[in-house]
């Protein structure tokens, strides 16, 4: 292919009518994972996340401690770019001590194993108050791609935004990362940290497998 003929990649804040491409997106890139079909165990409960994700979706971009960005292909103007929506990210910004914050509450379908997505989340907030305490930090909730165009570069944008502000604020920036995705961070420059790990039941089996992630930071050029 001649390379003039490449589209560019171009990043941009999400609008609401992104909201539906967004849960398109991550259901694309998580529906494999099995820590979702762990939590949300029928193809129904699955179909009903990604409504649930495009209403979290809106509320986020209304939020203001939560910034939502998207990746297109050749056009980055949002009356034009929506079908050319290929990732996504959400980045919470610091919160200072003593701020009157809280964010917009996820709204789970009937049939979510809440129990399994409880205990995941208690072990997530356990090691980042272990790595970063507890310092107002950028966290990077989720970071998808539409699998076709996975390697193109867009993953690099989206974490490039956290990792500028991070230099330039001084707060650390931290998140958690499949075992998959670990090479990406380290290789834009992010620190491994303590592996989390829970036992799991996916799509119907008895027995349990263990889901692991691993902790990501990085502290701000000095």
């Amino acid at each position: 292919m001649d390379a003039t003929c490449v589209k560019p990649l171009l990043m941009r804040l999400a609008t609401r009518q992104d909201a539906r491409r967004i849960a398109e997106i991550h259901m694309a890139a998580f529906g494999p994972n099995a820590m979702l079909r762990a939590q949300f165990p029928t193809p129904a409960v699955r179909r009903a996340l990604q409504i649930a994700i495009e209403n979290k979706v809106l509320a986020d971009i209304d939020d203001p401690k939560t910034t939502v960005l998207v990746v297109t292909v050749g056009s980055n103007d949002p009356e034009k770019s929506l079908d050319n929506v290929i990732s996504f990210a959400k980045w919470s910004t610091p919160v200072d001590p003593g701020e009157d914050y809280i964010e917009p509450p996820w709204i789970w379908p009937e049939g979510t194993d809440l129990d399994t997505l409880a205990a995941w989340v208690a072990r997530a907030a356990e090691a980042e108050s272990r790595s970063v305490g507890s310092t107002p930090c950028y966290r990077l909730s989720f970071i998808g791609t539409e699998p076709s165009y996975c390697g193109r570069g867009a993953g690099s944008l989206l974490l490039q935004w956290g990792i500028q502000r991070s230099n330039t604020s001084g707060s650390p920036l931290y998140l958690e990362s499949t075992k998959e995705a670990a090479a990406f961070y380290k290789k834009n420059g992010l620190t491994a940290g303590e592996v989390i790990s829970l036992p799991i039941r996916i799509d119907g089996v008895s027995e349990t497998q263990i889901y692991k992630e691993i902790v990501f930071t990085y502290h701000p050029v000095q």
